[in-house]
């Protein structure tokens, strides 16, 4: 049975490669690589589930990940936005947003607690840059 498991594993990430995923040097929580595909940090074995999703689905799981990846990266900033108040709270309430728009389907408590965290992080420096101006 753990042959089989592996097997399928192995499918997954040659599938993901074949598409034109870039595998990084991070691992995911299961084991698995982490790869980069459209733009997004995705797990071949736990975002791809082979259950049928519906393509909407299956979007939103690949952008939650995507979204919780970017959390745990460096911040990369350019010149202009970190010097641009009104730049930086245009992206952070953008980020609320789209965190606030997947709690809607999220039944994780543990993901819950940090996308509700997220949210907090980013009102709490909201509040600090307006109280700047």
């Amino acid at each position: 049975m753990v042959a089989k498991d592996s097997d399928d594993k192995i499918q997954r990430i040659t599938r993901l490669l074949e598409k034109g995923g870039t595998m990084l040097a991070t691992h995911h929580e299961c084991g698995a690589p982490m790869f980069r595909y459209q733009g997004k940090i995705v797990c071949p074995v736990c975002d791809f589930q082979e259950q049928k999703l519906s393509k909407d689905q299956e979007i939103r799981k690949i952008e939650e990940q995507g979204q919780r990846q970017q959390i745990r990266e460096p911040a990369r900033t350019t010149g202009s936005v970190s010097a641009d108040p009104y730049a930086i709270s245009n992206i952070i309430t953008n980020k609320i947003r789209n965190i606030a728009t997947s709690l809607e389907t999220e039944t994780d408590l543990g993901r819950v607690r940090e996308k509700m965290e997220c949210i907090e992080q980013g009102l709490k420096i909201l509040k600090l840059l307006q109280e700047k101006d």
